[in-house]
């Protein structure tokens, strides 16, 4: 309930965002920047989060991550200027991201380990029927035009959830208070985050040729490289990159980033061809995608089966198909946006959002320690979400260009998404490839040990362990 009113914000704003520019009186470009703000904020409040759950009582910063996410609402909606909407979502975003963190470790480590295909199947619901449900939710606002409403809605559904935690959090001590602040992890995760996605947010106004593009782009991916190099390097670092240098860890992740990745880009692009090329209202663009409910849902009872198999990794790979088959129906929807094929791409690109991020997330965490799970899902979702929130604008803004206008058309949508459907199947045959590499089976997890024992549920070799022996 935490999580999910900022993740429906996240894929319901493209569908509003034309009221939000005539009502606050700025550009696209502008409410483009905004939004990648607040994306930003999200990752680097993941990070953040990282550090701060091993200092304070999970209780004291839940309740003032989500006394500041209802301020946050009341700003958004409330707003009479672009400069007080940006402080409103960004706040959201940053928050959301504290609250990712804060809240998921203890809802995994507090129940026995009969119970977490159950949180796991939950928590998949929650993240990726908010993500499905968004565009849904946005159309209807932005055929309505009641996005002051919305953001209201938005913060009630957050005093609910401050009530709750009132008077359900236990008032523990925290796990580490002594650990050493990495000022160099946290100011890089910054750089990281903040500065990729205002250049790609550029991509709506200036287009590629611009500087303000290239500058923060590749000075954000400098950034992004260095945090991995010093956090690698670290003895005690904040990010467990070292300890993630294995094979399953390094499957989920990849899988989490290209899983979100493909599932954002290919909605974009689907949502453009049904607005700009078959001309549909919002409402309409919206409901079109409703397939991709039903989607999650499959995926979340498959995560909930197969979580103490060994088949977790098998779960992963049909996501990953499932997203290049939506990849390629939606090749024909940008000449007939009209036809049965975006009803089977929405349902795969369900399918596919739900077996491959949560999963992902899931067979990364289970390879480490329980007691660093909370810096293991921070570091995935800051990785996560620079790879999601960059590869759509720019695929849009390629779309653009091979459009030969500012108004994306069929062909320029179509070069889009092959080129999209291209980079998802690189990505599964180098995750297929690093699991022949490091000689890796199928083994079940262990949660029992991973929970009461605190050793990882999953024994993962070294990346192409077989050939350091060879």
């Amino acid at each position: 309930m935490a999580l999910v009113p900022f993740i429906i914000v996240s894929t319901a704003y493209a569908l509003y965002r034309d009221d939000l520019s005539a009502q606050l009186s700025t550009s696209r470009t502008a409410i483009e920047i905004i939004h990648g703000l607040a994306t930003a904020g999200y990752a680097f409040g993941a990070m953040l989060g990282g550090d701060l759950i091993n200092r304070f009582p999970q209780r004291i910063l839940f309740l003032l991550a989500e006394g500041a996410f209802i301020v946050a609402c009341a700003l958004a909606g409330a707003a009479p200027d672009m400069v007080t909407y940006g402080a409103g979502i960004t706040l959201q975003g940053l928050m959301t991201g504290l609250l990712l963190v804060i809240a998921l470790p203890p809802v995994i480590r507090r129940f026995p380990p009969e119970r977490l295909p159950i949180t796991a199947a939950a928590i998949n619901i929650g993240f990726f029927g908010a993500v499905t449900v968004g565009p849904i939710i946005g159309g209807y606002v932005g055929q309505v035009h009641v996005w002051r409403w919305f953001y209201a809605l938005l913060g009630l559904v957050g005093a609910g959830v401050f009530s709750l935690a009132l008077f359900t959090l236990a008032d523990q001590r925290p796990p580490k208070p002594d650990l050493r602040f990495d000022r160099a992890g946290i100011a890089l995760a910054f750089g990281a985050t903040v500065l990729p996605f205002w250049g790609v947010a550029e991509l709506s106004g200036p287009g590629f040729s611009s500087p303000l593009f290239g500058a923060p782009l590749g000075i954000g991916l400098i950034c992004f490289v260095a945090m991995i190099v010093v956090e690698y390097r670290k003895q005690e670092p904040l990010a467990p990159v070292k300890q993630m240098w294995h094979t399953f860890p390094m499957i989920g992740t990849f899988a989490a980033m290209m899983g979100g990745a493909a599932f954002v880009t290919f909605l974009s692009l689907a949502e453009q061809a049904l607005q700009q090329v078959g001309g549909h209202p919002a409402l309409a663009t919206g409901i079109a995608f409703w397939p991709e409910v039903p989607g999650v849902m499959i995926s979340a009872l498959a995560l909930g089966l197969l979580y103490r198999t060994r088949y977790l990794p098998v779960l992963i790979l049909a996501g990953m198909l499932c997203l290049i088959g939506a990849g390629v129906l939606l090749l024909r929807v940008p000449q007939n946006p009209d036809q049965p094929a975006l009803l089977g791409a929405a349902a795969l690109l369900g399918i596919g959002a739900g077996a491959t991020v949560a999963p992902g997330l899931n067979v990364a965490a289970l390879c480490l320690r329980v007691q660093i799970v909370g810096r293991t899902l921070a570091l995935v979702e800051l990785v996560r979400s620079v790879a999601d929130y960059i590869l759509a604008p720019v695929m849009l803004g390629i779309a653009r260009l091979a459009s030969g206008g500012a108004t994306p058309n069929a062909h320029g949508i179509g070069v889009a998404v092959a080129l999209t459907l291209m980079i998802a199947g690189a990505v599964t045959f180098l995750g297929i490839g690093l699991h022949l590499l490091g000689g890796a089976r199928l083994p079940r997890p262990d949660i029992d040990r991973w929970l009461n024992e605190d050793e990882p549920a999953l024994p993962s070799p070294l990346i192409a362990e077989p050939l350091r022996h060879a």
